[in-house]
């Protein structure tokens, strides 16, 4: 009898054990994070994004280009990498950038901080690393955290991020939204330390002579038509809609009025001062204004477009969100 109890023991006060290795793991892991991101000075990573959006999937290109403390290049392309926007930051401000149309909005905001994680790996590391509870298991060499994202984003609500056991290099990112369905994956393909990056790297100028995806001439000759949404809120419904010039303005009352301004893209500079950097779905955009009316800003395909209204963020969102990749009518 003692025998069997003393071999009870045992197997209690070795799963004990196992279990807080287990808890041990994670924290050591958590750690390991902590000590990762203080220690990175400059990385390079490559990915392909997969955006599910209204039935219809898209696949982008994503590089991106880190320097300590704060300096990125993030470039928004094809599959065959050609590159049709680039998200800037350094000293200056914040740029989103359209090489093809050498089209540059600047803002001011903390951007890579609050929202930044889909293409950043430090900031990446920071979403894992400030969650309260994450969600943390380890499978086939890889480890697998589940953390909440920025709870003003009204598209996606959690997100699953897959780091290399060994190296705790970026391997996957999975976004979902409220009914827990993939909105947003990407897939790393490589994971760099140390890169050398040249002096103008991180300068606008620079970003807009990239290889870049080229409007047809006969697109901007013809113009584009007019890009409606699929979504808009309940009860509202198109009011009437004008052309200025070559500027369509396009407006819509109902309980959440608000107004679209489409135009083509040409060479210059747009300055928006403060603003925060929206996704949707993959596609960049600018949210500025005080807390009555907002402004949101975004390209796509050499066309630009302004988002006036004084409807909440969410909704702005969704109305922008449901013209993302639309040629217009």
């Amino acid at each position: 009898m003692r025998r069997k109890n003393w071999a009870a023991l045992l197997l209690t006060v070795s799963l004990a054990l196992v279990l807080s290795g287990c808890g041990q793991s994670a924290t050591q892991t958590a750690k390991q994070l902590q000590e990762m991101q203080k220690s990175l000075t400059t990385y390079k990573t490559e990915a392909f994004m997969t955006v599910h959006v209204q039935g219809v999937v898209q696949r982008y290109y994503v590089e991106t280009w880190y320097q300590a403390p704060n300096l990125y290049r993030i470039a928004l392309g094809n599959e065959n990498k050609d590159i049709s926007q680039i998200i800037l930051h350094n000293a200056q401000g914040i740029y989103i950038i359209s090489p093809s149309t050498r089209k540059v909005i600047r803002f001011q905001g903390d951007w890579a901080e609050k929202q930044g994680h889909m293409y950043l790996y430090n900031s990446l590391l920071s979403s894992i690393i400030s969650a309260a509870k994450p969600e943390y298991s380890v499978k086939d060499k890889v480890v697998t955290f589940v953390v909440p994202t920025d709870a003003q984003n009204s598209l996606v609500t959690s997100q699953k991020i897959e780091l290399d056991q060994t190296t705790l290099g970026p391997k996957q990112v999975i976004l979902y939204d409220k009914a827990q369905r993939p909105v947003i994956t990407m897939n790393y393909i490589s994971f760099q330390k140390g890169v050398h990056f040249p002096t103008n790297a991180f300068s606008p100028d620079q970003a807009t002579t990239l290889k870049s995806i080229e409007m047809p001439v006969s697109a901007v000759e013809q113009g584009f038509g007019v890009i409606e949404p699929t979504y808009i809120p309940h009860n509202d419904s198109m009011e009437d809609e004008a052309d200025q010039n070559g500027v369509i303005f396009v407006r819509y009352a109902g309980a959440e009025p608000f107004t679209l301004v489409e135009t083509r893209s040409s060479a210059g500079s747009l300055e928006l001062g403060a603003g925060k950097l929206l996704t949707l779905y993959g596609v960049p955009a600018v949210l500025t204004g005080s807390t009555g009316v907002h402004q949101l800003y975004w390209l796509q395909h050499g066309v630009e477009f302004q988002l006036t209204s004084h409807m909440p963020v969410a909704s702005m969102t969704k109305v922008a969100a449901s013209m993302v990749d639309d040629s217009g009518k």
